[in-house]
Protein backbone atom coordinates (compact mmCIF):
# COMPACT_ATOMS: atom_id res chain seq x y z
CA UNK A 1 0.00 0.00 0.00
CA UNK A 2 1.29 3.57 0.06
CA UNK A 3 -0.83 6.86 0.71
CA UNK A 4 0.72 10.60 1.39
CA UNK A 5 3.07 9.28 4.15
CA UNK A 6 4.87 6.43 2.19
CA UNK A 7 4.76 2.56 1.89
CA UNK A 8 3.12 0.85 4.21
CA UNK A 9 1.81 -2.34 5.11
CA UNK A 10 -1.78 -3.62 6.35
CA UNK A 11 -2.06 -4.55 9.63
CA UNK A 12 -5.12 -5.68 11.90
CA UNK A 13 -5.83 -5.33 16.08
CA UNK A 14 -6.55 -9.29 16.71
CA UNK A 15 -9.79 -9.26 18.96
CA UNK A 16 -8.95 -13.54 19.42
CA UNK A 17 -6.55 -15.34 21.19
CA UNK A 18 -3.80 -15.82 21.05
CA UNK A 19 -2.86 -11.87 21.51
CA UNK A 20 -5.97 -10.37 21.98
CA UNK A 21 -5.42 -6.76 21.33
CA UNK A 22 -2.51 -7.11 19.41
CA UNK A 23 -1.29 -5.97 15.81
CA UNK A 24 -0.39 -8.24 13.68
CA UNK A 25 -0.23 -8.96 9.84
CA UNK A 26 -3.45 -10.49 8.25
CA UNK A 27 -3.41 -14.22 8.37
CA UNK A 28 -4.19 -17.49 9.53
CA UNK A 29 -4.56 -21.23 8.52
CA UNK A 30 -4.66 -22.76 5.51
CA UNK A 31 -7.92 -24.81 5.26
CA UNK A 32 -8.04 -28.74 3.55
CA UNK A 33 -7.35 -28.81 0.17
CA UNK A 34 -6.40 -24.87 -0.32
CA UNK A 35 -3.83 -23.57 -2.60
CA UNK A 36 -2.19 -20.84 0.03
CA UNK A 37 -2.27 -18.03 -2.41
CA UNK A 38 -6.21 -18.55 -1.79
CA UNK A 39 -5.63 -18.41 1.83
CA UNK A 40 -3.94 -15.35 1.62
CA UNK A 41 -6.54 -13.72 -0.12
CA UNK A 42 -9.40 -15.35 1.95
CA UNK A 43 -7.55 -14.29 5.39
CA UNK A 44 -7.18 -10.95 4.38
CA UNK A 45 -11.04 -10.71 3.15
CA UNK A 46 -11.90 -12.27 6.31
CA UNK A 47 -9.79 -9.89 8.66
CA UNK A 48 -9.82 -6.69 6.32
CA UNK A 49 -12.82 -6.28 4.10
CA UNK A 50 -9.86 -5.74 1.48
CA UNK A 51 -9.95 -7.87 -2.08
CA UNK A 52 -7.51 -9.40 -4.09
CA UNK A 53 -6.79 -12.11 -6.37
CA UNK A 54 -4.76 -15.14 -5.72
CA UNK A 55 -3.05 -14.69 -8.96
CA UNK A 56 -1.81 -11.65 -7.56
CA UNK A 57 -0.06 -12.98 -4.42
CA UNK A 58 3.78 -13.51 -4.51
CA UNK A 59 6.09 -15.73 -1.49
CA UNK A 60 7.91 -12.55 0.72
CA UNK A 61 8.87 -15.39 3.29
CA UNK A 62 8.88 -18.54 5.08
CA UNK A 63 9.57 -18.97 8.34
CA UNK A 64 9.24 -21.48 10.96
CA UNK A 65 7.84 -20.66 14.34
CA UNK A 66 9.36 -21.77 18.01
CA UNK A 67 5.82 -23.89 18.50
CA UNK A 68 6.57 -25.68 14.69
CA UNK A 69 4.14 -23.52 12.37
CA UNK A 70 5.18 -22.84 9.17
CA UNK A 71 4.47 -19.42 8.39
CA UNK A 72 4.31 -18.44 4.80
CA UNK A 73 4.05 -14.29 4.35
CA UNK A 74 2.41 -13.15 1.00
CA UNK A 75 2.70 -10.14 -0.70
CA UNK A 76 0.34 -8.16 -3.42
CA UNK A 77 1.03 -5.57 -5.68
CA UNK A 78 1.50 -2.04 -4.00
CA UNK A 79 -1.77 0.04 -4.30
CA UNK A 80 -2.84 3.36 -3.41
CA UNK A 81 -4.53 3.27 -0.05
CA UNK A 82 -7.31 5.12 -0.97
CA UNK A 83 -8.73 2.42 -2.93
CA UNK A 84 -9.12 0.22 0.00
CA UNK A 85 -12.45 0.13 2.00
CA UNK A 86 -12.42 1.56 5.38
CA UNK A 87 -11.63 0.01 7.98
CA UNK A 88 -14.13 -2.01 9.95
CA UNK A 89 -14.52 -4.69 12.78
CA UNK A 90 -15.17 -8.14 11.69
CA UNK A 91 -15.15 -11.31 13.96
CA UNK A 92 -11.87 -11.74 14.18
CA UNK A 93 -10.54 -7.84 14.19
CA UNK A 94 -11.04 -4.29 15.80
CA UNK A 95 -10.52 -3.52 12.00
CA UNK A 96 -7.44 -2.58 10.15
CA UNK A 97 -4.53 0.32 9.58
CA UNK A 98 -1.64 1.24 7.95
CA UNK A 99 1.54 0.38 9.23
CA UNK A 100 4.75 2.95 7.56
CA UNK A 101 7.67 1.61 9.59
CA UNK A 102 8.71 -1.36 11.70
CA UNK A 103 7.24 -1.58 15.44
CA UNK A 104 6.81 -4.90 17.84
CA UNK A 105 3.83 -6.50 17.08
CA UNK A 106 2.17 -9.10 18.66
CA UNK A 107 3.38 -12.07 17.18
CA UNK A 108 7.85 -12.53 16.94
CA UNK A 109 7.90 -13.71 13.41
CA UNK A 110 5.41 -10.84 12.07
CA UNK A 111 8.12 -8.66 13.55
CA UNK A 112 10.45 -9.73 11.98
CA UNK A 113 8.60 -9.91 8.13
CA UNK A 114 7.74 -6.38 8.59
CA UNK A 115 11.57 -5.26 9.56
CA UNK A 116 12.51 -7.27 6.16
CA UNK A 117 10.14 -5.42 4.13
CA UNK A 118 10.89 -2.18 5.05
CA UNK A 119 14.56 -2.83 5.25
CA UNK A 120 13.48 -3.77 1.64
CA UNK A 121 14.39 -7.52 1.75
CA UNK A 122 11.34 -8.55 -0.15
CA UNK A 123 11.64 -6.44 -3.64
Amino acid sequence: MYDGKGTALVVITRTNAPARGGVALPGGFIDDREDWRQAVVRELREETGIEAAARDVRLADAMSSADGHLLLFGLLPERPADRLPASAATEETDGWHLLHRPEELAFPLHTLAVAAFFEGRYI
